[in-house]
């Protein structure tokens, strides 16, 4: 993390607390930092101006998010980051996929390992944005894949672009797999990046039925760009009981969760 404490000594209790709910949740409205410190949002949004000219934030209109010089976990680090409850998710995920099926693999760790399961499948006929999940497909079968076009993003090995989402269009699936970063208020899967995002949501929508997988860690984070709906899913496949707010809402969708 590219700020230390010893870079905080100037930001007040409220300040830092508000630095901690964004390095948590990735981004916060001014709206919700006002209820929760009890102050107005001109009092909030003067902190965040303060934070944002210190280099600890970065103000967006309306809230605050990650400054752009704090990466995120890179894609080896997030591969050691809970492996067995990646591989169960991804066992289990593979068990809910018929043979014979037409299927959509996003990016992402948990999807790869899922890509990994997929493997002893037969006639199955695999759609991804991710060269790594058709490089692991295609290396332990011969199973028909196809990797959708676009221009290689991040060290993931994921494929964005409009022709990405283009290409999804003209596919009929009936399986979309479906990674995210975190989880909102209502249950709805959030992710960091918009092109990510727009593929994920093409691909739900060219498929009968939606897999969200994610593990416990995504529970409390905080992402900003909503991918879809949790009636947009069919189920969602985890390794731990989620909070009941989440597991509420979808319940009330009518979406199947099963913990691993």
């Amino acid at each position: 993390m590219p700020n230390t404490p010893e870079t905080e000594t100037s930001v007040n209790i409220r300040q830092r607390d508000i630095l901690h709910i964004v390095r948590n949740q990735g981004f916060v409205t001014l709206d919700a930092l006002a209820e929760k410190f009890d102050v107005s949002t001109q009092t909030v949004r003067r902190d965040v101006i303060d934070l944002s000219k210190q280099g600890l934030l970065q103000r967006f209109h309306g809230g605050a998010g990650l400054p752009n010089n704090m990466v995120r976990l890179g894609h080896e680090q997030k591969n050691r980051l809970s492996p067995k409850a990646k591989q169960l998710i991804g066992e289990k995920t593979a068990q809910l996929i018929p043979n014979g099926s037409a299927v959509f693999l996003d990016v992402g760790t948990t999807a790869e390992a899922a890509a990994r399961a997929l493997g002893n499948h037969r006639n199955l006929r695999i759609v991804t944005n991710s060269l790594l999940c058709a490089s692991i497909v295609s290396a332990q079968s011969h199973l028909e894949i196809h990797v959708i076009g676009g221009i290689v993003h991040g060290n993931d090995g994921s494929l964005v672009g409009p022709e990405s989402g283009q290409s999804l269009r003209r596919f009929a699936l009936d399986y979309t797999i479906i990674g995210c970063s975190g989880l909102d208020e209502f249950g709805a899967p959030l992710d960091h990046d918009r092109q990510k995002v727009a593929i994920k949501h093409a691909a739900i929508h060219a498929a009968r039925h939606s897999i969200l997988i994610a593990d416990q860690s995504k529970f409390h984070a905080r992402p900003f760009m909503r991918i879809a709906e949790p009636t947009d899913f069919k189920s969602f496949v985890t390794d731990h009981t989620p909070p009941e707010h989440i597991a509420a809402a979808w319940h009330a969708a009518g979406a199947n969760i099963i913990v691993v």
